[in-house]
Parts: structure tokens; sequence; C-alpha cells
């Protein structure tokens, strides 16, 4: 049985790159795909250089299927690659409630996404109980969150592990900026810290 699956890609551009006829032109790519049901992108509001892409797929299989296509996929790469300062950055996850839940806080205001890395026994239950309290914050319009299927590098010494992956929708940013000086906010957060190797924090509109 199928499992869907979301494709996560992180784009670095040079500065003050055109991008709206490259991503159109890479989501009609996509939209011939076997498999393919939906795509998001927004620049993160911390780097406006640096795009975030959510791909929805039926399965993985059918991403790894357009990989190996040859002549599509090149197309698909060739749409920015002249303007990127890095390779793609991809990873892949699976969702609580599958695709449903992620579809709906992608298209709220702002959202705030997390990458966990290397985490450890109990961070599930610590991450569950951070991502409710947060949620009772003015503003937090809701929460996801899933396993990264790929092990993921971290570190100097570039070591892998497991990871995790949660995307909180927010009102604005400011509210988030709000949530963190709440105590319980901090306390709850505090308990993930010592469960992971690492994490990475950013926030974006997308479209």
């Amino acid at each position: 049985m199928p499992t869907p699956v979301t494709e996560i890609v992180i784009l670095s551009f040079l500065p003050n790159s055109q991008l709206e006829d490259p991503i159109h032109s890479a989501h009609t790519i996509l939209q011939r795909q076997d498999g393919f049901l939906r795509f998001k992108w927004g620049r993160w509001e911390e780097d406006q250089d640096k795009v975030q892409l959510f791909i929805n797929w039926k399965d993985i299989t059918h991403h790894q299927a357009f990989i190996a296509s040859g002549a599509e996929y090149t197309a698909l790469l060739a749409t920015v690659s002249a303007i990127l300062t890095q390779p793609p950055e991809i990873i892949h996850v699976h969702f609580a409630l599958g695709h449903e839940t992620i579809n709906k806080i992608l298209d709220d205001p702002v959202v705030e996404l997390a990458t966990f890395y290397a985490v450890g026994e109990g961070f599930e239950e610590a991450v569950d109980r951070t991502l409710a309290v947060g949620a009772k914050s003015e503003g937090c319009l809701g929460y996801v969150r899933g396993g990264v299927v790929e092990e993921l590098e971290f570190g100097d010494k570039k070591e892998k592990g497991k990871g995790h992956f949660a995307a909180i929708s927010w009102t604005s940013v400011q509210a988030r900026l709000e949530a963190t000086k709440r105590e319980d906010v901090r306390e709850a957060g505090g308990v993930i810290i010592g469960r992971i190797g690492g994490y990475e924090v950013h926030h974006v509109r997308f479209r």
C-alpha cells in the first residue's frame, strides 16, 4: 500500500535572483509526473536568497522513479541550476495523518520549520509536549511532525543520525517571537535539547 511522503527541498540562490519564472517551470514539469500531488514554495523570512519547496507524492517510489527518468529530471534541475549557489538539499518526511494536515499548515500565513538532528530516546514524547504547550500560544494555528526517511548529517564531524521534522503555523512571525517569552514554552523546549544532537529553525510564507 502506498505511503504518502513529502519531499522537502532547500534551494540556495544567487542574491537578487528572479525566481518566479524558474519556479513556475519546475512546477510545470512536476505536474507531469506520475504520483505527484501538490507543490508549495516560499522564501525564508531569515534569508530571502533561500527557498523552501514542499512536494507531496503518493509514495516515495514515485519520486525515485522521477529521479531515474533521465530527461525529465534533468529538465527540472536545469530550471534553476544556473542561479544556485550549491546543490539542492533534499529530505523526505512521513507526516502524521498523511498529507491532509501538512497541506493545511502550509496554507496558513507563516510557517515555522524545525529540523531535529540525532534524535534520541524520549524525543517523540518531549516534542509532542513542546508542540502541545506552544499550540496554546496566541497566534498559533496548528502543527504537524514526522520522521525523516534519510539519516541526517550533523556536527563538525558530519556524523549521521535519525532526523525529525516539525511544521508549526502562525498568524505572523511576531506571534511566534512573543510565544518564546512564555516560561512554559521555554521550559518544554529545554527538555527537547537533551534528546537531540542539534536543530535548525526558520520561517516561510508559502505560496
